[in-house]
């Protein structure tokens, strides 16, 4: 029986001491009566040190563990996972949880036996996935990229318990590091490695993290790094994109507590990295978007083609770095419409664009096409035609991220939109000018048949009255018939006078001489010009005796007010008079011609003012439709403007003002 007894004792011993789990036997006041294999290699005792020794002060990091141990167990006579903490012989704290069961003697609370598991790892590994996620969190909350750099080395920091640390971007020429920290504290430091020096250019050529522990003799290292920061030990480590690309890099040095950094560091970096990666690509993808619709914006306020082409032009020299030329078609070839400064385009350039033109295709350096080429030279396309070719100068080395080649290929398709757009522009501008061109031609024919040839119908009539009367007409006759000839002379005059202008001012050739003149001598002037068809009317003047000279150019405002007392006229009833008012408002003369004719109708106020345009339902009134065209043009001439409106008494009101100060004006102003 006792040898039973002996082996059974001794299977559980072996049992006892071969489980994994470390196990210890207590006594209800916490003193140590046994601890198998396991829970010696946990606490880091021998087996005759730990024996009978007071568990609370020695094991427990806190005796409230014990204590809350204890009190659970005399209550419920076991407990479950209880999240404690210890402490090993070497004062290194262990992360457990503890289940118990206890042997009660006459309901008191004799031993029991704690089953002990180390959660430290699993802990670490909690800890660690909170630092990430609150790490992915601020990144992308961050408004730009250095303030997301900036936090992505404080939070490597808590992660991985180092000093001090550094993150930088990738630029064309390598990586650039200006993001430094040591503790809390920004290190003014910055540095540019080219691809292969320092940890930074290392990581560009090798795409994999750099981990030492002995920086002392590391022969990477940039030595300003290690000797501002007292660099022993250190993490380098890529940010890739989804391409398999270097973007940026971050470096973080010596670990707390002089210890070297671990692969479980590494692998914490590497998980940062992916999230640091994908926050990035999301700040470059919004930059490169906002700067896309900047792009875009500039191209919709130019104001001409060549304003455009050099809208496009200066963003490649500004935004990709690189000199560039936009060549279009001309006279079956190509001709640079926009060339940077020193752009040098010869022969060679030349063959390499055309190929690219006639080909659709890129050509020239870094092609396999004309590579003897400096420039590469890509097709514009738009609709799937090439409707020009844009050179950019290739330098050795550079370097453009994944979102970047994006946005240039966007920009290069916004920017063959725009030129499409402006050709587009030039050929309906081309159709206007020869539909105006007709206009004219119809215009002059219509003068020459009809309003050129009435006056001179009329005047020949007078003259041959008068020369085939020999002297039977009376002197009444004969003045009436003098005067039929002076009207229609006078009205020819101003139909020739008015075709003029309007030739004057489709070419360019007509300027504005201003000069102080008094309002009141100009109107006279246009009267008396206008001669009897004017004297037989009632005009009335509302201009002030000390109105002031006003600058303005004699001959083009008195050409306004014959064209507007020509229609004023021409308009209205002859009992109807005309009235001409000046004032000064606001450093601006305000002149109104107000008659008391028929008015126009309100669809027709919009386009009074446009060439050969004449209001319909006038009766038989005659005329080429230019008078307010060319009103128009004089006043804006004079940095003026003109409106017509209806009187509500009957009638029209034309009013135009013009700056009192001397007009500074320019054949720019005097288009119609």
């Amino acid at each position: 029986m006792e040898d039973s007894s002996g082996a059974t004792t001794a299977r559980c011993q072996a049992l006892f001491d071969g489980c994994q789990e470390a196990i210890a036997i207590l006594t209800s006041e916490g003193g140590v009566l046994d601890v198998n294999q396991a829970g010696l290699d946990l606490f880091g005792y021998e087996r005759k040190e730990i024996i009978g020794m007071n568990a609370a002060p020695v094991l427990f990091s806190s005796p409230d563990d014990l204590h809350r141990l204890q009190s659970g167990m005399e209550r419920c006579g076991s407990v479950k996972d209880y999240a404690m903490q210890f402490r090993r012989k070497d004062g290194q704290p262990i992360d457990c949880l503890v289940s118990a069961s206890g042997w009660q003697d006459e309901d008191r609370l004799r031993c029991y036996m704690a089953v002990i598991r180390d959660v430290t790892i699993q802990k670490e590994m909690e800890q660690s996935l909170r630092s990430l996620l609150r790490m992915s969190e601020t990144l992308n909350l961050a408004s730009d990229l250095d303030s997301l750099l900036d936090a992505l080395v404080e939070q490597l920091l808590e992660l991985t318990g180092a000093e001090s640390g550094s993150a930088g971007l990738r630029t064309s020429e390598g990586m650039s590091c200006g993001h430094f920290f040591q503790g809390s504290r920004i290190v003014p430091l910055t540095y540019h490695s080219a691809p292969g020096v320092g940890w930074a250019g290392w990581l560009i050529k090798h795409k994999i993290h750099y981990l030492t522990n002995d920086a002392a003799h590391d022969p990477v290292i940039v030595p300003d790094v290690r000797e501002r920061l007292g660099v022993r030990s250190g993490i380098a480590v890529p940010i890739v994109d989804s391409e398999k690309d270097v973007i940026a890099f971050f470096e973080v040095y010596n670990k707390r507590g002089g210890v070297g950094f671990t692969h479980t560091d590494v692998d914490h970096c590497l998980a940062a990295a992916h999230i640091a990666s994908l926050a990035i690509h999301n700040r470059l993808l919004y930059q490169n978007l906002s700067a896309l619709a900047a792009f875009s914006r500039s191209l919709t306020v130019t104001k001409d083609f060549d304003q455009t082409l050099e809208v496009v032009g200066h963003h490649m020299e500004a935004n990709f770095k690189r000199r560039a030329v936009i060549l279009l078609p001309f006279n079956d070839g190509l001709t640079p419409r926009f060339s940077s400064a020193e752009f040098v385009f010869d022969e060679q350039e030349r063959a390499a664009a055309t190929w690219s033109w006639e080909h659709g295709q890129d050509a020239g350096r870094s092609t396999d096409i004309l590579s003897a080429a400096q420039a590469h030279y890509l097709p514009l396309k738009a609709r799937g035609q090439v409707i020009g070719v844009l050179g950019l100068e290739v330098k050795p080395g550079t370097w453009l991220s994944n979102v970047q080649r994006e946005l240039f290929s966007a920009v290069i398709n916004q920017s063959a939109l725009a030129i499409e757009r402006g050709l587009l522009e030039q050929k309906v501008r081309r159709l206007r000018f020869l539909e105006e061109s007709d206009k004219v031609q119809n215009a002059v024919l219509s003068a020459i048949s009809h309003d050129v040839g009435a006056p001179l119908a009329a005047i020949t009539a007078s003259l041959s009255g008068l020369l085939t009367s020999h002297g039977a007409l009376d002197q009444a006759a004969q003045r009436q018939l003098l005067g039929t000839a002076d009207i229609e002379a006078r009205r020819l005059h101003r139909l020739v006078n008015n075709l003029l202008s309007m030739t004057r001012l489709e070419t360019g050739v007509l300027t504005v001489k201003t000069e102080p003149h008094d309002l009141l001598d100009l109107v006279c002037a246009a009267l008396e010009e206008l001669g009897e068809s004017a004297g037989q009317r009632r005009v009335s003047f509302d201009i002030p005796e000390d109105l002031p000279l006003i600058p303005m150019d004699i001959g083009l405002i008195t050409h306004v007010f014959i064209n507007l007392f020509s229609n004023a006229l021409k308009y209205s009833p002859p009992d109807q008079p005309v009235e001409v008012r000046g004032r000064i408002i606001d450093d601006q003369l305000e002149v109104l011609v107000v008659d008391g004719g028929i008015g126009v109708v309100p669809e027709d106020l919009g386009r009074v003012f446009d060439k050969f345009y004449r209001v319909a339902d006038v009766g038989s009134s005659n005329g080429l439709g230019l008078g307010l065209a060319i009103c128009k043009a004089f006043i804006e001439a004079h940095d003026g403007r003109i409106a017509l409106e209806n009187n509500p008494m009957g009638g029209t009101i034309v009013r135009f003002v013009i700056p009192f100060h001397e007009a500074a004006t320019s054949w720019e102003n005097l288009k119609l």
